[in-house]
């Protein structure tokens, strides 16, 4: 017995992000209603932005690689969407909305663009420094594998709500009606036990 919902976009690939997080511009433009670039930082918003940066660099990685980024790749993503955030700190009105839907939209873009297979280790770099590094957190984390098989919908709320996005959150975010996100959160939790109930007896 399924739970009844709306119609999901049960494709592989990755999906737009479609809602619009506070703030967001599109690459290469500025925040809303700003001409250019800020980088003048009081010392107070200094250490803000060091706080922010430490705390969700991991995060922000995590959640590409559940998309299906390589780890170096989704390293990369993550730390320009940094540096877009620190070039315009104060015109970003949610830091965390901001940044999740920028880095995204960064992976998608590439996604669309360049066939990469995702589960090569690879190279060096400066988030996990040793290729053997890597492979050992991609071992150890099942739920990678587990998210990749999933509908790109279900694995990008699913991805979400183990990062600890509450469904509104998450409805807000990727901009779809929280109905939708709770059918397939229900979907994909269906799955995860499945594969988990299948490794089981094997």
């Amino acid at each position: 017995m399924t739970e009844p919902g709306p119609r999901e976009d049960d494709s592989r690939e990755p999906l737009p992000v479609g809602g619009a997080a506070d703030g967001v511009p599109e690459k290469g433009a500025p925040a809303e209603g700003v001409t250019q670039p800020s980088y003048g930082l009081s010392p107070e918003d200094e250490e803000t932005f060091s706080h922010f940066y430490r705390a969700y660099v991991p995060r922000l990685t995590a959640y590409l690689v559940y998309q299906g980024a390589p780890v170096d790749r989704a390293g990369e993503f993550v730390q320009d969407t940094m540096v877009r955030a620190y070039r315009s700190w104060h015109e970003i009105r949610s830091h965390k909305s901001w940044a999740y839907t920028v880095a995204y939209r960064e992976f998608v873009r590439h996604a669309t663009r360049v066939e990469e297979p995702v589960e090569e280790v690879p190279e060096s770099t400066t988030l996990l420094r040793r290729p053997e590094a890597t492979e050992s957190w991609l071992q150890e984390h099942e739920i990678v594998r587990v998210l990749r098989g999933l509908p790109a919908r279900q694995r990008q709320v699913l991805a979400l709500m183990l990062d600890g996005w509450k469904p509104a959150e998450i409805a807000k975010l990727i901009g779809i009606e929280g109905a939708a996100v709770r059918s397939n959160l229900f979907k994909a939790r269906k799955a995860v036990a499945q594969h988990l109930a299948r490794r089981e007896e094997d």
